[in-house]
């Protein structure tokens, strides 16, 4: 896999082709804007026109005083990632990043990431892992938006989340559909099994092709998982439920995301 360090993206080939771009100029939440299948199909929509703050693959959280989520500069109450520094590693890159309020001041956290990625048969396998220190305290909120199960219940979206392609969110099960750890599933919304998969039918060819997302967790949170009005999937540490964070606390998450064809 060959990584390239450039100005306002870090893209992986392999083979001469693109495998994925990651957009290092946003200040907002730093994302892939581009995570292609080994036959060059991109699976990430950024910026759609009903979600301009959906980018891709990304990762963003909201506080109850500073929202990380909806890039709102100028609130009062906007989060931003910058990006501290960008260095190589195997296979990929490494950055150090702090979240703080646009305007300066309520540092959040500081965050080490690490993102590389392999080729493997049919595939491309990534491996997302970040470590944040709290840098005070802090709760960690729910969206206002979240879904509501019919127990009461709700699941937030928040964490790494993925947008997918538009045609993805079609509802007849031989354009796309969900997986839950290699199975057929419904009603994934609020689940913690180890993996969910959606895949879906690529526009731009008459005989469409199939790609598959994997995204594999290694702890226990909550997925959300949806599929119309748009197809998105999401999993991370208040999806489930709110929670109060001291200074000093420590958030530790391994996720491998398995962009194939099919």
């Amino acid at each position: 896999m060959k990584v390239e360090i450039q100005a306002r993206a870090v893209e992986f080939s392999e083979g001469g082709l693109l495998a994925g771009r990651y957009v290092i100029d946003d200040r907002f939440k730093p994302h892939f804007a581009a995570l292609n299948s080994p036959s060059g199909h991109n699976v990430t929509m950024v910026s759609p026109a009903d979600h301009r703050h959906h980018k891709g693959l990304m990762y963003a959280l909201r506080c109850a005083d500073l929202n990380f989520w909806e890039e709102e500069p100028g609130s009062g109450a906007c989060g931003v990632q910058e990006i501290i520094s960008t260095a190589p590693v195997s296979g990929g890159f490494v950055q150090e990043l702090l979240w703080r309020g646009d305007q300066g001041g309520l540092e959040t956290y500081r965050e080490v990431r690490t993102i590389t990625c392999r080729a493997v048969e049919d595939a491309f396998e990534w491996r997302w892992h970040t470590r944040r220190e709290s840098l005070r305290d802090h709760r960690l909120v729910k969206s206002p938006w979240s879904v509501r199960l019919p127990d009461g219940s709700t699941v937030n979206y928040h964490g790494l989340g993925l947008r997918l392609p538009w045609s993805w969110a079609y509802p007849h099960e031989t354009v796309a559909g969900v997986e839950m750890d290699g199975h057929p599933a419904d009603a994934l919304m609020g689940s913690t099994g180890s993996s969910v998969t959606m895949w879906g039918l690529m526009d731009g060819e008459w005989a469409a092709p199939k790609c598959a997302v994997t995204i594999r967790q290694d702890g226990r949170n909550a997925w959300f998982v949806l599929r119309q009005p748009f197809a998105y999937l999401a999993v991370g540490p208040s999806n489930a439920e709110e929670r109060d964070v001291r200074m000093g606390d420590a958030f530790e998450e391994t996720y491998t995301i398995t962009v194939a064809d099919r």
